[in-house]
C-alpha cells in the first residue's frame, strides 16, 4: 500500500534512474542501437537446434551458468538437471545487437572477439576468446579473480566496457534479450 501511493513522487526519479542504468553497460548517451526495445529477433539467421547435446556453440543467449547448476532460469532447464563441473564462473554470449533471440548465434562474430575480466583498478586479469556462436567461458567454477571485478568485449580494435562492477559472471542472467537486473539487453560487440 504504501508503495503505491508514492508512484507517481517517484515517477521523474524513476526517469532519471533508468537512463542512467542504460549507460552502466558501456553505451554512451545517444548511442544506443536502433534496435533497443524491439522484440527479439535473430540478426544471423542461424538458432541452435541442438538441444542439450554438449557443444562449446550450445544453446546461445541462455544463462548457462545457471543452466549447469540445475537451475530452471526462465524455463530453460526444467529437468533441473545440474552439471557442477561444467558451471564455469565466467559464462555468457555477445551478439551484435541487443534484443538477440535466445538459441540465435550472433551475426558476424570479429575474429579477435575476446571477453576481458579486470579488477576494480582496470587491470585485465582474465581474457576468454568467444566463438562462432558468441559464446565464451572461463575455465573454472570459482571466479579466481577478485570479485566485484569489471568486464569489456574487445573487437576489431574497440572495447564495449561495462561501467558498473559485478559480482555475477552469469552474463547471460542479466543479458537477456529485453534485459534484466539494470541491464538494457544483450553483451554487446562494440560497433
Amino acid at each position: 500500500m504504501q508503495l503505491r501511493e508514492s508512484l507517481p513522487a517517484m515517477r521523474a526519479p524513476l526517469i532519471v534512474l533508468s537512463s542512467l542504468v542504460l549507460f552502466t553497460c558501456g553505451q554512451a548517451p545517444g548511442t544506443l542501437a536502433p534496435q533497443f526495445g524491439a522484440a527479439p529477433a535473430c540478426a544471423s539467421g542461424q538458432s541452435w537446434k541442438g538441444g542439450t547435446a554438449e557443444n562449446e556453440q550450445m544453446n546461445p543467449g541462455f544463462a548457462c551458468r545457471a543452466c549447469h547448476l540445475g537451475q530452471n532460469f526462465q524455463g530453460q532447464n526444467p529437468n533441473g538437471r545440474p552439471e557442477p563441473d561444467k558451471a564455469f564462473f565466467f559464462m555468457g554470449t555477445a551478439f551484435s545487437v541487443p534484443n538477440e533471440a535466445d538459441l540465435c548465434a550472433a551475426a558476424g562474430v570479429p575474429a579477435d572477439a575476446v571477453v576481458e575480466i579486470l579488477d576494480t583498478n582496470d587491470v585485465v586479469t582474465l581474457t576468454l576468446p568467444i566463438n562462432a556462436a558468441g559464446n565464451f567461458r572461463s575455465l573454472s567454477t570459482t571466479a579466481t579473480v577478485p570479485v566485484p571485478y569489471k568486464a569489456r568485449v574487445k573487437a576489431n580494435g574497440k572495447v564495449n566496457a561495462m561501467a558498473a562492477a559485478q559480482t555475477n559472471g552469469d552474463c547471460n542472467s542479466c543479458h537477456t534479450a529485453t534485459g534484466a537486473e539494470g541491464a538494457p539487453g544483450r553483451v554487446l560487440f562494440p560497433q
